[in-house]
């Protein structure tokens, strides 16, 4: 199920980049939404209050809306936080403890915790690239891809080990009634959303008539990958399990059991089947290449050798750097602005003797440390610097393979 789940997220982000980003903010708002719904239902399930549709949709909004104001405002305490961190590490641990200083306030003041963290990730990462170094980000980064994969196979291991506990627990319903609903549930969950992906967007293709929208239409192919990716996960089974034994009067609440055991497996029924082929939907779509994202890209990285060209004369005279030197880095920021003509064969060529001398620089690095004549703590240093020389290159391997792929549709 963890390999599955990988998967599935490998090519997710093989996805167009407007793609994925619906894919993931319908995962965040939907996710944030059924947790609040969740939330209140149970207090009208477990209260002693009498039911009523006003004082319900009231405690929604206060739970949905008190989240979205707490998350902002810790986003926003902790900016000048960020700013005043002395070292990376630092703002490591701090985005550790992020979720939970929002979460927690959250909490006690009875709202939506889980939208309180998702607003003040997305605050957080508007104004992240202010008040964040790069040695710090890439850091974090490398700390989160790690921490994220570890977490993501926690989880699915728990459902895993939960599943045998739900089947020895379901004693309010047969195992085969139990085990007919989850599959009814499944079919549901999926034919759902496949139902809103092959109507929806009709309705609005038919209202909003406006040029930017039907620039952004997708052909029906292209749309089934987006109702394929409707997996569920752990979250719904966290969702399952927060649901009371017992109401506040003490009574039993019924078919808890069996609603955990449904959730379950309808985890591993949409896990097992939609994961694997989505692989092939996906190819079957034929995606094309994504001409807005190599446009912006263009056009950041023309704006930004731009504006280091027109500021390097003054900026070389303030720091009293030799014409020659100013000289030299003009022509190498106008090099990358401007890539010099030959194909990618020849520009992979480049890289991998690039490549290859990095390692020799290794090599001697290595060496001299083993003769004892630099430490440990030098090989370290400079070792950081080939580190961040050899990612580079890699980023240009990627770049380049994305080119090639424009340029010969057929490998696409």
């Amino acid at each position: 199920m963890l390999a599955t789940a990988v998967a599935v997220a490998a090519v997710a982000k093989a996805m167009p980049r407007r793609i994925l980003t619906v894919l993931r903010a319908e995962s965040l708002l939907n996710d944030g939404t059924a947790l609040v719904l969740l939330a209140v239902t149970i207090e009208v399930v477990t209260d002693e209050r009498p039911f009523s549709w006003s004082g319900t949709a009231l405690a929604f909004v206060e739970s949905y809306v008190g989240g979205i104001v707490i998350g902002v405002a810790i986003a926003l305490l902790l900016i000048p936080v960020r700013r005043r961190l002395p070292a990376p590490l630092l703002h490591s641990a701090l985005s550790v403890a992020t979720p939970f200083l929002a979460y927690l306030p959250a909490e006690l003041l009875h709202v939506s915790g889980v939208l309180a963290v998702v607003t003040c990730g997305l605050v957080t990462t508007r104004f992240g690239p202010r008040v964040i170094g790069s040695d710090a980000r890439i850091q974090a980064i490398a700390f989160w891809e790690v921490a994220s994969y570890l977490l993501n196979g926690a989880l699915f291991i728990l459902v895993g080990i939960q599943l045998p506990a739900t089947v020895r627990a379901l004693t309010s319903v047969s195992l085969a009634q139990a085990a007919i609903a989850a599959c009814a549930v499944s079919v549901a969950v999926f034919g759902t959303r496949l139902l809103w992906f092959y109507s929806v967007p009709y309705l609005v293709r038919f209202l909003d008539r406006r040029p930017q929208q039907r620039d952004r239409r997708i052909t029906a192919p292209q749309r089934l990958p987006l109702a394929w990716a409707g997996m569920r996960g752990a979250i719904s089974l966290a969702a399952a399990l927060t649901v009371p034994a017992v109401t506040a009067e003490g009574h039993v609440v019924e078919q808890r059991d069996a609603v955990v055991f449904i959730t379950a497996v309808v985890i591993v029924v949409t896990l097992t089947f939609l994961g694997p082929t989505l692989p092939t939907v996906v190819r079957r779509a034929r995606f094309p290449e994504d001409e807005v994202k190599t446009a912006e890209l263009t056009l950041s990285r023309c704006h930004m050798s731009s504006a280091a060209l027109r500021a390097l004369p003054e900026l070389a005279q303030r720091f009293g750097v030799p014409e020659a030197a100013t000289l030299r880095m003009a022509q190498d920021i106008e090099d990358r602005m401007a890539p010099a003509p030959g194909s990618t064969r020849c520009r992979e060529s480049v890289r991998r003797l690039e490549l290859a001398l990095l390692q020799v620089k290794r090599d001697t690095l290595r060496d001299l440390r083993d003769t004892g004549r630099i430490d440990d703590i030098v090989l370290r240093t400079v070792q950081e610097v080939l580190d961040v020389e050899e990612v580079r290159l890699g980023r240009k391997a990627h770049d380049a393979a994305a080119e090639a792929s424009q340029d010969d549709p057929a490998r696409s």
